[in-house]
């Protein structure tokens, strides 16, 4: 068995795919039978997938209600999260017994929706923190992530209260990738399995940014477990 992970750009967008049967990206075409999507609600729940979840959110069949991350050990089971401005978040076993994918924006990210799913990779497949790898992808930065101060005190505080130091600043920015990262690094990842995209999506054009734009374009952000 082998992992494979996807972190989208501009193309192709989420809403172009549901005139299609497929996803065609450079190196293969993904059923979209074959790919579950989550509803996305700005929470922390997270579901495991059966075989019978392929094909949410395509079709006539409604996307898996409530939930804001996905886990399977299905092979060629591939888990969609959709972006434009939260952090994109795929975790792989080393070993391949399962993989995860999370939507972590501001509410996912306070309520600690990483911990969260690697609670319940070690609770229901044995996974621990350190046979994960990591990638979180693109998100908006602090400079462009202002908040009203209500917000910005709630998200510090919920910071504080899980041991974490939020960079703090006056102008109510929240930096949602420090977050995470110190979130991987409490919950037992370590350092050198986290990759991330750098890339600020408000200040890039090559991604879609609600904030900058308004729009409902998403990028993609695929995540399974192949066979060889």
């Amino acid at each position: 068995m082998k992992n494979y992970f996807y972190l989208g750009k501009r193309e192709p967008e989420y809403r172009q795919l549901l005139q299609q049967d497929c996803i065609r990206l450079e190196d293969k075409v993904i059923p979209l039978s074959q790919v579950v999507s989550a509803e996305q609600v700005h929470g922390s729940r997270i579901h495991i997938c059966s075989q019978s979840d392929s094909g949410a959110g395509f079709g006539d069949k409604a996307k898996i209600a409530g939930v804001d991350g996905l886990i399977t050990q299905v092979p060629e089971q591939y888990l969609m999260i959709r972006t434009a401005d939260c952090a994109p978040i795929l975790m792989m076993d080393k070993q391949h017994r399962a993989v995860a994918a999370l939507h972590s924006g501001r509410e996912g990210t306070r309520q600690n929706i990483v911990g969260k799913a690697i609670d319940m990779l070690r609770a229901h497949f044995g996974i621990l923190p350190q046979d994960l790898s990591v990638w979180v992808g693109a998100c908006i930065c602090a400079e462009h992530y202002q908040v009203s101060p209500e917000l910005y005190e709630q998200f510090v505080s919920s910071m504080q209260e899980q041991g974490l130091h939020p960079r703090l600043n006056d102008n109510h920015q929240l930096d949602i990738r420090s977050a995470v990262f110190q979130q991987l690094l409490s919950a037992g990842v370590a350092f050198r399995d986290i990759d991330q995209d750098m890339n600020c999506t408000h200040a890039d054009r090559g991604y879609h940014s609600f904030r900058r734009d308004g729009s409902n374009r998403r990028q993609i952000n695929l995540v399974g477990i192949e066979h060889e």
